[in-house]
């Protein structure tokens, strides 16, 4: 049996390739994933299915090249924080 790690879907993706990503980990449709997802949000109230997906697209690496979403807001962050005016002096 080969060996299968669950991973987020970069090609089969909506928001964050989880519902992908669980979708070829499991071998079922990715809609029925999604409307399955869907209907235990609705009827849990929302916020636990909410927080559940988005831990796993923190967790969860990419099936591309393993970075998670962790790493992505991460990276967001250091690129958002580089000062474009390296003279702290020069006040444009």
């Amino acid at each position: 049996m080969p060996n299968r790690q669950l991973t987020r879907s970069t090609s089969n993706r909506i928001i964050g390739g989880v519902a992908g990503g669980i979708a070829a980990y499991t071998g079922i449709d990715s809609g029925i994933i999604r409307l399955i997802a869907t209907l235990l949000i609705l009827f849990t109230g929302g916020a636990p299915g909410i927080i559940a997906y988005i831990i796993l697209w923190i967790i969860l690496p990419a099936d591309t090249g393993g970075s998670t979403g962790l790493d992505q807001i991460i990276g967001a962050f250091k690129s958002g924080n580089q000062n474009s005016n390296p003279n702290p002096n020069d006040l444009r």
